[in-house]
């Protein structure tokens, strides 16, 4: 490209102005050879020349300048070279501690102010000096127990500010003194009480594991329900069973059933009891745990093959055991009437549980002790068939007084069962048309209860099946903590206690004293709060909800709490608009 076409080709408008009315005022031809050389009419060019003589027509206008002196003030630097002395931010750090106080200013402008002051570049700082962890997390305090004497006032946000709730009734239900008594892990910093209210809590809220519980971290309500100033680390709550036991559980699972039974006897007060039985499934491949059929998965799998009892008339927990061996399962029942025994000194109750449960030989050693019980017998091709032999006027129509059931009239007969062996004969009652395709054989030892009886009382086994699932769905216990059963077991146990607590709970708000622990959790306790403390009590804000006027006419809320663990300061609920 020749050097010309800069001053021939693409000329803009000023330029094409400028040489124009440069060869008129040079006369390098007549206004007219001008005119049609720049491709102006003779007019528009006069109209040119006329404006550039009034001064109405500049040709090359003065250009703006940017101001030259920095555009902060003077205190707004001052005030970054402060963070850096005092706080020693970085850059990025100052930025963002500026936008706190609506102070725009771009991480570049800092480091320019910083390196022009002189501050030296800081050393790359490491995760844990930053506070966060490598997935960007913030790394809360350390738990440590609070000291009351040197604690200063406070405000804090809790997630779950309905835990609150239920700090009368655990106070009442001696859990605390039981937790003094026996032998459980405790550390130099967390006490074994502050453990054990950090492991409650999280059963409370319904948390799926121990390692997921990140986001309860830096919550500083939940750490004054446990006595800390937040709870522990998840490492540490995955780990606490370990220094456990399985002697000690027992001996901590008797103390906890019999101080239940001593002080909500209420609650615990049932002809019958369901057992069964229930398969955490788990997808670990070194573990050396057995393969158990798990309802759940719909297969047989690895997992843990755990026990539990229930109250048949009041739906609450009363035993669980996790080190079950497959070749040691039909002896549980033998351990739980020992635990019971131990427990109450007698069992009174009809024990109710399915076929698989245990062995005939077995049931014959409960028949011989005088323990009663109701079970289903395994059916045959051979068995059905000698049924429907059986005339029909010999078949007894009956009616049963189930709310729910679909086939309330059904066919029974009842006929003596002699087994090998067996001093005395059982109660075999076969049932008919009740829903069924084949018949259904009901067997029994206690010869005082009527059929309709018998058959109410096995039909409602199936509220422990209902209990099992509330345990799934809720509190969460086919998620294993650890493939070793000790730690099963202790996570059980803390599944029962929370379990009864929520049954407690219900039992002081008015027409939901049935509800399961789920619809308990969402309309009275999962809501958030303050807390607050003033240096002499504590007070826990909530704003009011739907079914605040249900939780206003609970006595136990409405009076100051002392809490023991916080040096029996008093804590205060308050329900704001």
């Amino acid at each position: 490209m020749d050097l010309k076409d800069f001053f021939i080709k693409d000329v803009s408008p000023r330029q094409k102005q400028y040489e124009a009315l440069r060869a008129f005022a040079f006369k390098e031809g007549s206004i007219e050879k001008i005119a049609l050389r720049f491709k102006y009419t003779v007019s528009s060019l006069r109209v040119l020349i006329s404006k550039l003589y009034h001064g109405q027509h500049i040709l090359f206008p003065p250009v703006k300048r940017g101001p030259r002196k920095r555009r902060l003030s003077e205190e707004i630097q001052n005030l970054i070279y402060t963070l850096r002395r005092k706080k020693r931010l970085n850059s990025q750090g100052i930025t963002e501690e500026l936008r706190k106080s609506n102070i725009s200013v771009g991480v570049r402008t800092v480091e320019r102010i910083l390196s022009e002051a002189g501050f030296p570049r800081l050393h790359r700082r490491s995760y844990q000096e930053m506070g966060i962890s490598k997935k960007g997390k913030i790394i809360p305090a350390r738990a440590q127990v609070l000291d009351i004497s040197t604690l200063q006032p406070f405000r804090a946000e809790c997630q779950v500010a309905g835990v609150f709730f239920f700090l009368p009734y655990l106070i009442e239900s001696g859990v605390l003194d039981i937790i003094a008594k026996v032998s459980l892990p405790e550390s130099n910093d967390i006490g074994k009480r502050q453990a054990a209210l950090s492991m409650l809590l999280l059963k409370l809220l319904g948390k799926e594991r121990l390692s997921h519980i990140d986001q309860y971290n830096t919550d500083n309500g939940f750490g004054i329900f446990a006595g800390l100033n937040v709870l522990p680390k998840p490492t540490y709550m995955m780990s606490y069973s370990c220094r456990t036991s399985a002697k000690d559980i027992l001996i901590f699972q008797k103390e906890i059933i019999d101080n239940f039974l001593k002080r909500y006897p209420q609650l615990y007060e049932s002809k019958t009891i369901n057992l069964d039985f229930h398969s955490i499934p788990h997808f670990g491949e070194e573990s050396e745990m057995e393969k158990v059929w798990c309802g759940s998965r719909n297969k047989t799998m690895k997992g843990a093959n755990t026990f539990f009892a229930q109250a048949g008339d009041k739906k609450t927990l009363l035993y669980t055991r996790a080190d079950i061996k497959r070749k040691e399962s039909s002896e549980e029942i033998q351990r739980f009437i020992d635990f019971w025994i131990d427990v109450k000194g007698v069992v009174k109750e009809t024990l109710v549980f399915d076929c698989k449960l245990t062995r005939y030989d077995v049931l014959q050693d409960l028949d011989e002790r005088g323990i009663k019980f109701i079970t289903i017998r395994g059916k045959s091709k051979k068995l059905v068939e000698k049924t429907m032999e059986i005339p029909q006027e010999k078949w007894q129509k009956i009616y049963l007084n189930i709310p729910k059931r679909k086939y309330k009239r059904i066919y029974v007969y009842e006929s003596p069962l002699y087994l090998k062996n067996w001093k005395n004969p059982l109660r075999q009652i076969i049932m008919k048309e009740h829903g069924r395709a084949e018949p259904s054989y009901v067997i029994t030892n206690n010869r005082e209860l009527k059929i309709e009886t018998v058959i109410e009382i096995y039909g409602k086994r199936w509220r422990i099946e209902n209990k099992l699932s509330e345990l799934v769905k809720f509190f969460n216990i086919n998620s294993l903590s650890s493939p070793l059963m000790i730690r099963i077991h202790f996570d059980l146990l803390w599944t029962i206690i929370a379990d009864t607590l929520y049954h407690i709970f219900a039992q002081d708000l008015r027409r939901f004293e049935n509800c399961l622990a789920p619809k308990i959790f969402r309309n009275f306790v999962d809501m958030p709060g303050i807390v607050e403390y003033n240096g002499k009590e504590f007070v826990v804000k909530i704003r009011k909800r739907a079914n605040t006027p249900i939780l206003l006419s609970v006595e136990k809320l409405q009076a100051p709490i002392k809490i023991p663990w916080l040096g029996n300061r008093p804590l205060r609920i308050i329900w704001t608009a």
